[in-house]
């Protein structure tokens, strides 16, 4: 990942043989009937994915390495066959292109600060040099099915392009999701479209709302490789974001503002708009291969139909020291998920063959923080074939905060998962709770989305945010503050206030979901779903 590394913490033999001890006794209770979800299990998994002693997990990085290793032993511990010629593991090639430290973006006599003002990346520029200027393409959207063009047929090749985050008209319910971000909102879809229409590159214009997280979250991001799957293609060549005041200067320096660009964006008739400022844009181009593994156990079950269950093990290794730590856990993201997924495995792994009514597919997928690419490349090369696979529950940034009288199920809207997970919550005397935060496009953010794309009807899952035994609104609260505070910190780690009962919850419920998934014995998308197709509609 990012190069230079902390010094190797020290052996905690007491950890360790807490987490060994619970794990082999989970694995080697043999209780009939429906399969008890071990609380101590899921806390251990978390408290050892979590600890410094796997500096993060970042991808093809010792740590990463580790919490591989840690489950896949799990897995096998559980009874959970290996679906790759006996291998848990499912290695792909990625491309990275390292960021150059001597990056830099700038128009006359002024520079922009790189971390501060600007991230950038060369992922295809060999003389790594651009000049000219630059062309502001509105959102950056190509909609038809939405009325909506922003390229209004403008060739755009060898085009620097400019253009804001999410997408218009947000307050508006009637045009594209309203609140709700859709696909077209993301950044990723704007340089995909970007690379398709042979532009050189594309600097997004950052502000928190559009985002949906501050410019510290993408400088964090952006410090470390890019990463793609080795096959992917078209690139766009370079890509970037400028900070919002940034950004205002280099409105200003064309002569207009960020409010005039961000006015003209929002109408249907907006077309692009070259700005006359002589923008200088130079980085070095630096790649090279690194791999990947996806760890896949399977339980069979009675009928060769499959339910996936998913949660990614990677996170971002290290970043910028905040208070002398430079580690970023990912404890809530995403090692609380990956509890869920391993403490599921464990139970199921107490059933008989004959027992389970289902194929049962338990996927802990790498490069999710990449842009789902663990996810992707499974989906590509499934170890159950799609045509037999039912449905994706997909666990990421896990409930930890205590059991809740609601339930989040994030996608399910697309397909029938909502009205099963609505059987499931009515008969446990919990509520539903819409997504509480649809501008931040969270079902486009996880491996969800991947299984969704490829026809594969997919939910996250999570408890939701009335807290047993609190006040109303303080799991919401709890919430916003991990967003706000701790989402890609260093700070994101196991707390005081943790109560992995709401861990413990989540896994009974998706029990609950994949029973009555076997119930109905299919799972069809909504008519109207962006995900639906004709050969797909009988799942």
């Amino acid at each position: 990942m990012s190069g230079a590394r902390l010094p190797r913490s020290p052996r905690r033999p007491a950890l360790l043989a807490a987490v060994l001890a619970v794990t082999l006794a989970a694995a080697c209770s043999r209780a009939p009937g429906p399969p008890p979800v071990s609380a101590a299990a899921v806390e251990a998994h978390a408290r050892f994915l979590a600890d410094d002693l796997l500096e993060g997990r970042g991808i093809a990085s010792r740590g990463g390495r580790l919490a591989a290793l840690y489950i896949e032993s799990v897995f096998r511990a559980a009874g959970l066959t290996g679906p790759l010629g006996g291998s848990f593991r499912q290695p792909f090639t990625m491309r990275a292109f390292a960021p150059d430290p001597t990056a830099s973006v700038g128009w006359g006599d002024r520079e922009l600060r790189r971390g501060e003002e600007f991230v950038l990346n060369n992922m295809g520029l060999a003389e790594g040099r651009w000049s000219g200027r630059p062309l502001f393409v509105g959102y950056a959207i190509h909609a038809p099915e939405e009325g909506w063009d922003d390229f209004k047929g403008r060739d755009v090749r060898g085009r620097l392009l400019l253009a804001f985050a999410n997408e218009p008209g947000r307050s508006d319910p009637a045009r594209f999701g309203g609140r709700a971000l859709t696909v077209h909102g993301r950044w990723t879809t704007k340089f995909a479209l970007a690379a398709r229409l042979g532009a050189a590159g594309m600097l997004l214009l950052h502000n928190r709302e559009d985002a949906g997280y501050g410019w510290e979250v993408v400088r964090n991001g952006w410090s470390s490789p890019t990463l793609v799957l080795a096959d992917e293609g078209p690139l766009l060549p370079l890509r970037g974001w400028l900070a919002e005041e940034a950004s205002a200067r280099l409105a200003e320096a064309a002569g207009t503002s960020l409010a005039a660009l961000r006015a003209a964006a929002e109408r249907a008739d907006f077309e692009p708009v070259e700005l006359p400022v002589p923008l200088v844009v130079r980085a070095t181009l630096a790649a090279s291969e690194v791999g990947g593994a996806n760890v896949i156990g399977v339980l069979p079950g009675r009928s060769r139909k499959a339910v996936v269950l998913s949660a990614h093990y990677d996170h971002l290794g290290f970043g910028e020291a905040v208070d002398g730590d430079r580690i970023i856990n990912g404890a809530v993201d995403n090692a609380s998920a990956l509890a869920v997924l391993l403490g599921l495995a464990q139970a199921y792994g107490r059933q008989g063959e004959a027992e389970r009514p289902l194929t049962l597919v338990f996927a802990a997928v790498d490069a999710e923080e990449e842009g789902l690419l663990g996810s992707t490349y499974t989906t590509r090369h499934p170890v159950v074939p799609l045509a037999d696979t039912l449905a994706n529950v997909n666990f990421e940034m896990a409930n930890v905060w205590g059991r809740t009288r609601d339930v989040l199920a994030i996608g399910a809207e697309h397909s029938d998962l909502a009205d099963i997970v609505a059987t499931v919550a009515r008969a446990r005397g919990l509520s539903v709770t819409p997504d509480d935060a649809p501008e931040q496009g969270y079902f486009f953010r996880s491996d969800q989305f991947a299984f969704a794309r490829a026809g594969v009807p997919a939910v996250w899952l999570d408890g939701g945010t009335e807290v047993v035994g609190k006040p109303p609104g303080w799991g919401a609260e709890r919430r916003r503050e991990y967003r706000a505070r701790h989402y890609h910190r260093p700070s994101d780690e196991i707390g005081p206030d943790w109560d992995f009962d709401g861990l413990v919850q989540l896994a009974e419920l998706t029990q609950a979901v994949v029973a009555e998934v076997a119930r109905r014995g299919v799972v069809r998308f909504r008519p109207g779903s962006p995900f639906a197709a004709p050969a797909r509609a009988d799942r």
